[in-house]
């Protein structure tokens, strides 16, 4: 499990005056994620997401408070462990492109957290990559490729095999379809829904867009201004939200938006 306990991280910057002013970019939030389990958090961009993601990660270290892993507070682990936990807790980032290094092809891409973070040979290897490209439907061919010779949906399917490939516990997902068309947008969502129920393990999927929450998720949790403003518990429509952040958040969809059900995908 992981679990936050009144976590905040602030940072400083200068105002046009030149004088130095802190920001509390997470505010004292309290969240358990438990495994097995699908999370979404929502909120505008400049909320607070990305910066708990960093937190949960352990890319950054809070302010106040403490980030545990099944127990053990992660700012207090040395770095050999840490990376050992690393295996446990991975992250799919927004850019696919960026993520990935461009002189990598996709199988070294996803063999990659293999040889740094367990001992498994190179068949061993081998037969985990293309057990996990097949997966996310990834073809042997699409494998030899580099980023820059794979759709934009392509690259995502590399990040989500490659995160997937060490067997974590928890995945987050940080505005994970943005920027994708539509059609290959839906098909990512329920390729990681078909992946959860194929026991992917628990996964935290961040995002500005409601509906893709309700998509998504088990329990939602809505930030504002670096907090959790509303936590909801098996959320199935629109009319389950009713702190007033939320309904802005509703009210400011574009007109006719669909209201993605969950039952359309069996979980």
């Amino acid at each position: 499990m992981i679990e936050l306990k009144q976590v905040s991280k602030q940072y400083r910057v200068k105002d046009r005056q030149r004088s130095k002013l802190k920001v509390n970019a997470v505010h004292q939030v309290s969240l358990a994620l438990c495994y097995q389990k699908s999370y979404a958090l929502v909120g505008e961009s400049g909320s607070g997401k990305s910066t708990l993601a960093r937190l949960i990660m352990g890319i950054e270290k809070p302010t106040n408070g403490e980030i545990c892993l099944d127990g053990r507070n992660i700012a207090l682990m040395r770095s050999r462990e840490l990376r050992l936990k690393r295996a446990e807790v991975q992250m799919v980032l927004q850019n696919a492109q960026s993520a990935l290094d461009p002189r990598l092809s996709a199988y070294d891409s996803i063999a990659e957290p293999i040889r740094c973070l367990t001992k498994t040979d190179k068949s061993g290897e081998r037969s985990k990559v293309f057990e996990f490209a097949e997966k996310v439907r990834l073809t042997s061919e699409q494998l030899r490729r580099l980023p820059h010779e794979l759709s934009g949906g392509q690259q995502k399917r590399v990040c989500i095999a490659r995160a997937m490939s060490v067997s974590p516990k928890f995945i987050v997902f940080d505005e994970a379809v943005s920027g994708l068309d539509v059609t290959v947008r839906k098909e990512i969502l329920d390729l990681i829904l078909q992946l959860k129920k194929d026991g992917i393990g628990a996964f935290l999927f961040i995002t500005h867009d409601i509906d893709v929450a309700l998509y998504m998720a088990d329990q939602l949790f809505v930030m504002k201004d670096g907090s959790i403003v509303e936590w909801i518990e098996n959320a199935a429509s629109y009319d389950d939200f009713h702190h007033e952040y939320s309904r802005q958040l509703i009210q400011s969809l574009p007109p006719k938006s669909p209201n993605y059900r969950k039952e359309s995908v069996n979980r």
